[in-house]
Order: structure tokens, then C-alpha cells, then sequence
């Protein structure tokens, strides 16, 4: 089974500080662990990239933690971006080079492999990456529907001929469907 860790993001992408790097990380392990799963847990893809990864994670949940991440709403985003980062580095050659902005209809540039300080971030664009995430699966919010969201919202953006990836993490189960757009 493929291993993949949220520690992998205190290190820092090239879109990613380690400073945010830390705290996109811990709120992944909240919200994991907020669901019962502890480190190690088999996280399960779906969509085009079908495999189960072993996540780890080193961060400490306690009250202060807990009490930090309080708003479960903005726990599951930042827990998603977590998760997707880290499944998407270690399942495709891309990676993450710059934040997109509000009104793009997707949050990060893709590169292929490293970054290089020598051209301009738009010089190394490749792809498209849009996260979302799911506190819980519900009938009336299901990774699926949620899934279909992000394409139109993708379409509904599509000025230039950019490929993208979506990835919907769940925590429940806990599960990720990552799909080519």
C-alpha cells in the first residue's frame, strides 16, 4: 500500500510555506482525527487515480487544537487542501506552483516536477487543481454531487485550454475522489 504523511507539508511547495504548510497539516489531522481515525488510516481513492494510501500525520490534537479548529466548515477546507496536496504529489508528476485567486473557478496552478526560480510562475502553468471537502457524506451532500459542482464551476471558467484535476476529500469514511477534467 502506497504511504503518503501531512508532515510532508511543514517542508513547503512551491505555492505552499511551511508556515502554512504546518497549519494546513493540522488541520488535516484535526479533522481526521475529529472523525476517530488515527495515523496510519487507509484512505481510500476514487475516481481516476484509484488507489488506498496509508496517511500519517505527527501533529498532536489536544483541546487547544481542537478548540482552534473549532469551526467545522473551516477545518474540512483547509483539511481537504491538506489531504489533496499531499495525494497529488504522491500520485502525479505535478505540482503545486502558485494560489490561484477568488473568481477563477479553481484554487492552484499545477507545474510539472519542480519549480524553477528562473521563469515566471505563468511560464511553468500545466493544470488546474480544485479542492473541495466534506465534513461527513450525507445523502443530500455526497462526494459525487460534489464532484459534478466542481466540474461545472470548472466549465462554467473554462476561458483557456488548461487541464484540471479535482479532488473531493470526505473524512468520514474517510475517502477522496480525484478526477481529470
Amino acid at each position: 500500500m502506497l504511504k503518503a504523511t501531512l508532515d510532508q507539508l511543514k517542508e513547503g511547495f512551491p505555492a505552499i510555506s511551511k508556515n502554512i504548510g504546518q497549519y494546513l497539516a493540522e488541520g488535516g489531522a484535526f479533522c481526521l482525527e475529529a472523525h476517530g481515525h488515527k495515523s496510519g488510516v487507509a484512505l481510500e481513492i476514487l475516481g481516476d487515480y484509484p488507489k488506498t494510501v496509508e496517511l500519517y500525520w505527527s501533529n498532536v490534537v489536544d483541546t487547544q487544537v481542537t478548540r482552534a479548529w473549532n469551526d467545522s466548515q473551516e477545518a474540512t477546507e483547509y483539511g481537504a487542501v491538506a489531504i489533496a496536496i499531499v495525494i497529488l504529489s504522491k500520485l502525479t508528476s505535478y505540482s503545486i506552483i502558485e494560489r490561484s485567486f477568488k473568481g477563477t473557478g479553481f484554487d492552484y496552478w499545477l507545474g510539472d516536477g519542480e519549480y524553477d526560480e528562473n521563469l515566471l510562475p505563468f511560464q511553468q502553468r500545466k493544470a488546474k487543481l480544485e479542492v473541495s471537502g466534506i465534513w461527513k457524506e450525507a445523502e443530500t451532500n455526497t462526494v459525487d454531487s460534489r464532484v459534478n459542482l466542481k466540474r461545472r464551476q470548472i466549465d462554467s471558467h473554462g476561458e483557456d485550454n488548461f487541464p484540471a484535476i479535482i479532488i473531493v476529500v470526505e473524512f468520514g469514511t474517510p475517502k477522496a475522489k480525484m478526477i481529470d477534467q
